[in-house]
This record gives structure tokens, sequence and C-alpha cells, in this order.
């Protein structure tokens, strides 16, 4: 996810040592992490990762998805040197609709994962410091109601499913950058369920029946 995240757009150079900056630094933290044997510095360096990737693709987002939707909106006329018509109007505004809905459906995607993994993170903390009590009260609670007073299994729940949805929201974030925002869709029909990418047809890249398509 580090390597799709910061190679995009990038020369073949550039990528080729980023993918080797990339394996000597996974392999510096865990010959460092056998070394240590120390749980707590794996897990730190796990969240400031996945922040640093997540804080990149809010970037991407800010400073090239949403300035590309504002450029198809106002330079149409520069670009074909004429003004729309009655049908190209229409699509213009059911695309722009699209794109606004899009961004929108991007920023819950990243409060619900940001905050299920940070929560989960929170939970963990809370584990460790807490772990003789919450010990004792799981022998007391018992089979299966104890199960909930486990904290470390609740953070490899949360964050997992944060990590699913910050990678979800880097594939969809991919390919509305590739302008293929008509070719996949995002199945997410309530917010307590995991979205999904799903590919729903293949783009022709040609405008037909006096159809004109936004370009990103």
């Amino acid at each position: 996810m580090c390597y799709a995240t910061f190679s995009y757009t990038r020369s073949t150079p550039f990528k080729l040592g980023l993918a080797i900056s990339l394996v000597l630094l996974s392999l510096g933290i865990t010959l460092y992490y056998h070394y240590i044997k120390d749980p707590v510095f794996h897990q730190c360096v796990y969240a400031l990762l996945t922040t640093i990737i997540v804080f990149r693709q809010l970037y991407v987002m800010k400073a090239t998805l949403r300035p590309k939707f504002a450029e198809n909106e106002a330079s149409y006329k520069l670009r074909r040197g004429r003004s729309m018509g009655v049908e190209e109007k229409e699509m213009t505004r059911g695309e722009d609709h699209r794109d606004d809905q899009i961004l929108k459906t991007m920023w819950v995607m990243i409060a619900i994962g940001l905050g299920t993994f940070l929560s989960g993170f929170g939970l963990w903390i809370l584990d460790n410091i807490y772990c003789a009590q919450l010990r004792s009260w799981r022998r007391k609670v018992g089979l299966p109601w104890g199960i909930v007073l486990e904290g470390h299994g609740w953070w490899h729940l949360m964050t997992g499913t944060g990590a699913y949805f910050y990678i979800t929201w880097g594939i969809w974030l991919r390919h509305c950058l590739n302008g293929r925002q008509d070719e996949y869709d995002l199945r997410w029909p309530i917010l307590w369920s995991l979205p999904e990418i799903v590919r729903t047809r293949k783009a022709s890249g040609v405008a037909t029946n006096g159809e004109v398509k936004k370009s990103i």
C-alpha cells in the first residue's frame, strides 16, 4: 500500500528506488524487532506507517482529485472551443453530482476507517495499562461474555477493519485519479457494513450517441 501510494505518476527509476527502500525498511524493522523483542515497537511502527500513508492519500485527494474535478467543470469551453449543448449540459451536471458524491463518500469512509482504527489502538493501550484488572474481570465473568473484555483481540479486529477501509479508499481514489470512476462502483449499502469496489463495465473511451464524458 505504501508503494502504491507514493509511486503513482512517478518515473520508473523513482519506483525502483522506492521499492528497494521499502524492502530494506521492512527488513530493518523486522530484524530490530527480533533483536529487542518488544511488541510495542512493532505496533507503533505499524501505526506510524499507516498514518503516513493515510495523510499522503488525504493530500492527493485534496490537492489532486478535487482540483481535477473543478478543472473539468471550468475548462470545458476552453478545451473544446465551444459552449455545451443541452444534452451535454445535462450529462455534465450528472457527472458533477457524481463527483461531489464520490468526494463526500470518501470523507465518510475516512472518518469511519480512521475512527475504528484509533479506537482499536486506544483499547489496546487501555488493555496494557489495566491488564491485571481486566484479566481478573474476565475470570469472574467467564465465557462467553469475558471475550468482550479481551482488549488485545478488539485491537486486532478494529485496526484490521480500519486498515481495510483505508485500503478500499485508496483503491477507489486511484480509479478516480485515472478517470475510471464510471467503470467502478463502491458497494456500501449500510454504514456498518464493509465497502467494496466493484467493476461495472469496460469503458469504451469514445463518446457515443452524442454523449460527452468528462476526462480527468
